[in-house]
């Protein structure tokens, strides 16, 4: 018997139907199933069956919209194929956010899989430009959205990443990697004083492009060009059915773009962490903890 998420047919999907038929797999199932019941009324009307193609892209989507609806936000209902993902009314203007769940690629820019019992560097670069890709690409699709007026030129506009299909993508060294893909953050160095050893100084080196495997290069510092003032921020978490919160929305990562067009007011949402660019520094706000800002300079 069909449940009201799930599908009693075989799906394209393997997560789908592991989620599905795994006994062990039952709080996944009823938090999965817990989601649609809320996000049901705003889905578009091919979300079912996209779901049994593409489970985690589709769940990634539905997680967002369920945060948003949380967090007070009128999220209206989607009627077309066409056009972002999520549309919101906030004090009568549009924010639209488009969902993306990258995989981890293929060929010479791909991010490895683990290797058990094997020590290797974690793979930066590859991430980096896994992230900047899907930003690259939805970014083209907001320039067609304008184009066809489905987006006007006073809307917000967020891009919404998932890295949970990437291995190691939660592991950021320092700053998250989505905060390294659109500021040009490079590597942490730590200055020494040659007599005594101890530390004087630190500080993030600059870096604006990554290389691909090919040598071409990947710009990683989209929020300092003015090309990019469609986009407002960038939203990231790792999250899925199996790997989440115990609360939704914890694990959010919001990067404002100091450039854009139409900037999202700081603090807009109340949940995960923020970070936005003031005087030449990155200034970084958790609105779980209530920690104390974290400045990086630029």
């Amino acid at each position: 018997m069909d449940s009201f998420f799930f599908s009693s047919r075989q799906a394209d999907d393997p997560f789908y139907n592991n989620i599905r038929d795994n006994p062990d797999r039952k709080a996944d199932r009823d938090f999965t199933e817990a989601m649609w019941q809320k996000y049901e009324p705003y889905a578009e009307p091919d979300f079912l069956d996209d779901a049994r193609k593409d489970f985690h892209a589709k769940t990634w989507e539905m997680y967002l919209g369920c945060l948003f609806l949380d967090s007070g936000f009128n999220l209206l209902k989607k009627t077309k194929k066409e056009g972002p993902d999520l549309h919101l009314l906030w004090n009568n203007r549009s924010i639209w956010v488009e969902a993306t769940a990258p995989e981890s690629g293929t060929g010479g820019n791909a991010v490895p899989e683990y290797r058990y019992n094997e020590v290797s560097d974690q793979p930066s670069e590859q991430i980096i430009l896994r992230f900047a890709s899907a930003i690259q690409e939805k970014f083209e699709k907001y320039k067609s959205y304008r184009r066809k007026g489905i987006i006007n030129a006073d809307d917000f506009y967020i891009i919404a990443i998932n890295g949970g299909r990437i291995r190691y993508s939660s592991l950021a060294p320092t700053l998250p990697y989505i905060v390294l893909s659109v500021l040009p953050f490079g590597n942490l160095v730590f200055a020494l004083d040659k007599q005594s050893g101890t530390l004087v100084n630190s500080f993030h080196q600059y870096r604006d492009v990554v290389t691909t495997a090919k040598g071409s290069p990947m710009q990683t510092d989209i929020f300092m060009d003015k090309d990019y003032a469609g986009i407002s921020a960038v939203l990231y978490s790792s999250m899925n059915v199996v790997n989440r919160p115990n609360r939704i929305g914890v694990e959010i990562h919001c990067v404002h773009n100091p450039l854009a067009d139409n900037k999202l007011p700081l603090g807009i949402f109340h949940f995960g962490t923020e970070y936005w660019v003031e005087n030449n520094g990155l200034i970084r706000e958790d609105h779980n903890e209530r920690e104390s800002d974290l400045k990086y300079e630029i």
